[in-house]
């Protein structure tokens, strides 16, 4: 039984390590429910939202403040670090789509900073489907279609469906440097560089990393550049030696060793399993 005393584990994917490698992940529910006997324990996740449909069966819904029974179909977007768990009926059908913070940069004009559960319409259906369809997919300029997919879904199932409540500071801070790692990881830049290009100290950024993905700056911005590797890796024919320099590494070697420390094989190891 989940205590709720106790802070939640944190993951990428239940169960998983905090390296997300590709730009949304979408799964049936059976996927990973039937392995964990149809219930997942509270958890989180520190820089991921993520998007469930509950198309047939039964949910029960986990939150620290109690749990909430779930009628399909239904669905939910669930915040970034909004601790939660769910007990399914067994063959419960469905889909989860889990998309980092940073493709959803206007989380709050999109109303996405607050747990929503609300009733399946047609087009919410149609956009599931089709990310889904995008996801398995490698060619059609995927990772563009299911980023413009992702923030579509978003704008049907929560978008004015209240006025948005305005983000802290230490939100919009942390929004701002998960840009920031985008544009300028590969320049090797030092937490005193990012700090001085968000106009805040070395300290206060920290503080805001920390409190929303549980990471330093320096590891946020390496679990950036080794999701990225990871992607590459995986979705396109870049030589490994391209991938490591394009990425900011003076030295493949050294990218080859840091990545099987990430992520526990080398990097062709890695792209092999997408072979």
């Amino acid at each position: 039984m989940d205590d709720a005393t106790r802070p939640s584990p944190a993951f990428a994917l239940y169960g998983e390590g905090r390296i997300f490698p590709d730009v949304l992940h979408c799964e049936t529910i059976t996927a990973r429910a039937s392995r964990h006997d149809w219930k997942i324990a509270r958890h989180r996740h520190p820089d991921l939202h993520q998007f469930f449909l509950f198309e047939a069966g039964a949910v029960t819904l986990r939150l620290r403040g109690g749990d909430r029974v779930l009628t399909p179909p239904v669905v939910i977007s669930m915040p970034s670090q909004c601790d939660h768990g769910f007990a399914f009926a067994a063959g419960t059908e469905g889909l989860v789509v889990t998309v980092p913070t940073a493709t959803l940069l206007n989380q709050a004009v999109l109303d996405l900073d607050r747990l929503h559960v609300g009733a399946v319409q047609t087009r919410v259906l149609l956009l599931f489907q089709a990310i889904a369809s995008r996801h398995g997919a490698a060619g059609g300029q995927r990772d563009t279609a299911l980023r413009a997919l992702s923030v579509a879904l978003a704008c049907d199932l929560v978008g004015g469906d209240k006025p948005a409540t305005a983000r802290n500071p230490t939100a919009t801070l942390f929004a701002r440097f998960e840009a920031a790692i985008r544009d300028h990881a590969h320049e090797n830049w030092r937490v005193a560089d990012y700090a001085g290009h968000l106009g805040t100290s070395p300290t206060q950024l920290n503080r805001a990393v920390r409190a929303h993905s549980d990471q330093s700056v320096q590891s946020a911005v390496q679990a950036f550049q080794l999701g990225e590797a990871a992607r590459r890796l995986a979705y396109t024919r870049q030589p490994v030696t391209t991938i490591a320099y394009d990425l900011g590494f003076s030295d493949p070697a050294y990218f080859a060793r840091v990545f099987r420390k990430g992520l526990g094989v080398s990097p062709r190891a890695y792209r092999k399993r997408f072979d």
